[in-house]
């Protein structure tokens, strides 16, 4: 056995997996190194040997470790977008989103059933927010004022990014909602929205006083959506239903501190781990994303199924939930009366 040869073509076996590129990747390669494509396509195949030089270039142009494709028993490497985001804006948000979404996109050509994708949810996933206008740009205010701004938060109607939104939208319909998907509920987690809004009411972050009656609103007919998936079982984003797959919800109330997401296809194994957070990872480990699904697997034996079935237990999920958001909006316009 040739091990150098076999090393090489781990190598670009791993780079096709996760970026998608089919062939693409020769022509990268023959403008990376300066070669001919018939140069190219030898180092490819492992004719001729890579060298430490063209191996590390090659890896810094596809985003991938060479602890993860040569040592990935022995080594778990993570990637952070912002290591080389540099713009300070809202659109900087958009990207990282397509890039937690950029190995779900991955494969196009793998059956759904080859597929699997979960999600355990410490806050309700933000793809969620997507078709609820005042909900997303109130997320979105903050999240760009704690990462990015100075000035006083200020909070609007303005909304100058609805291509992008309708971009992801679509994104999240044939990436995230492709194919099968589990995602594990918790009671709470809305909870972190109604705290970041009645902290900006109280640090005066609305600029008008009417926003929050439309976000309160929009908040409403999120939850109406929720239960209406839950019921049915069925994928869909502001009545757009998903193409293929159904969606299998369960509630679990342990208790989870980061948002975690695993998927799995024919060629790649993914796992991310946080979302809006530093410390936020994705990696393509296999032994760590076995690892995490193990344990979300032991997860979901000890929760209830509230999708389809388990009418009982989801009836007094979205009880508390609709009394949660009783209490919260009658705490916010109460605060309102006060600091506006």
């Amino acid at each position: 056995m040739n091990f150098q040869k076999d090393l090489q073509e781990r190598f670009f076996r791993f780079i096709s997996s996760r970026k998608a590129y089919g062939n693409n990747i020769l022509y990268d390669v023959m403008e990376i190194l300066n070669v001919r494509k018939g140069a190219a396509y030898k180092r490819m195949n492992g004719e001729t040997a890579l060298t430490i030089e063209e191996a590390v270039r090659i890896a810094d142009h596809f985003g991938v470790s060479l602890d993860t494709v040569f040592k990935e028993d022995e080594y778990v490497t993570f990637k952070h977008p912002f290591l080389t985001e540099q713009r300070k804006s809202a659109q900087a948000f958009f990207d990282q989103f397509n890039f937690f979404l950029k190995p779900l996109k991955s494969n196009t050509n793998v059956k759904d059933e080859e597929k699997e994708l979960a999600y355990l949810a410490n806050e309700l996933p933000i793809f969620y927010y997507f078709s609820h206008k005042y909900i997303f740009n109130f997320v979105l205010s903050v999240w760009t004022h704690l990462h990015w701004t100075d000035n006083q938060l200020s909070i609007s109607d303005t909304l100058d990014y609805d291509h992008q939104i309708q971009e992801i939208r679509t994104d999240v319909l044939d990436s995230y909602y492709g194919y099968p998907v589990t995602e594990i509920w918790n009671s709470n987690m809305l909870s972190n929205l109604y705290q970041q809004i009645i902290f900006c009411i109280t640090i005066r972050g609305f600029q008008d006083a009417s926003y929050l009656d439309k976000l309160i609103e929009d908040i409403e007919r999120l939850i109406e959506h929720l239960r209406s998936i839950a019921v049915s079982g069925v994928k869909s984003i502001k009545g757009i239903t998903a193409p293929e797959g159904k969606l299998t919800i369960y509630l679990n109330d342990f208790g989870n501190y980061l948002n975690i997401v695993l998927y799995q296809s024919k060629y790649i194994k993914s796992s991310f781990v946080g979302y809006d957070y530093p410390q936020f990872i994705v990696t393509h480990n296999e032994r760590f994303y076995e690892f995490s699904k193990d344990w979300l697997d032991k997860i979901k034996k000890r929760s209830v199924l509230i999708s389809t079935e388990g009418y009982q237990y989801r009836e007094l999920f979205f009880i508390k939930m609709e009394n949660d958001f009783k209490s919260f909006k009658e705490h916010a316009q109460k605060l309102m009366s006060i600091y506006y």
